[in-house]
Formats: C-alpha cells, sequence, structure tokens
C-alpha cells in the first residue's frame, strides 16, 4: 500500500510540474503575441501555438542547463 501511496504522489508532483511548465510556455506565447500584434504574420502566430502543443504532448523532457524551466525549480 505504501508504494501505491509513494507512486501516486510521484505521478501527482510530476503531473504539477508539467502542469506548470506548459502554463508557463503559453504565457510566453500570449506576451509574445501581444508584444508582436502589428508584426507577426498569421503564420508565426500559429507557429508560437506549436511550442505549447509540443510541450504537452512530450511530458518528458530533456535535461539541459540552459532552460527557462530551470528559474521555475528552487
Amino acid at each position: 500500500m505504501q508504494t501505491l501511496f509513494s507512486s501516486l504522489t510521484a505521478l501527482a508532483g510530476s503531473l504539477l510540474r508539467v502542469t506548470a511548465q506548459a502554463s508557463l510556455v503559453i504565457a510566453l506565447v500570449l506576451l509574445a503575441q501581444w508584444l508582436g500584434r502589428k508584426h507577426l504574420p498569421p503564420r508565426v502566430r500559429y507557429a508560437l501555438w506549436l511550442l505549447v502543443v509540443a510541450r504537452l504532448l512530450l511530458p518528458v523532457s530533456l535535461e539541459s542547463g540552459f532552460s527557462i524551466f530551470n528559474f521555475t525549480t528552487a
């Protein structure tokens, strides 16, 4: 029973981390669209949303020394 509880706790932590990272990507895409609303063609705006789709479809990410997600973990 303890193993099941620890597995569910780890899963919940992972889901929370992925959700926070996806939310950060969404906020950055919205900011980029707002800043470049007059200069970004629709094709580029749709391509920015593909970053969000990729982040949501690929919950496992590669380790990197340079990442905006390094600032989200303390």
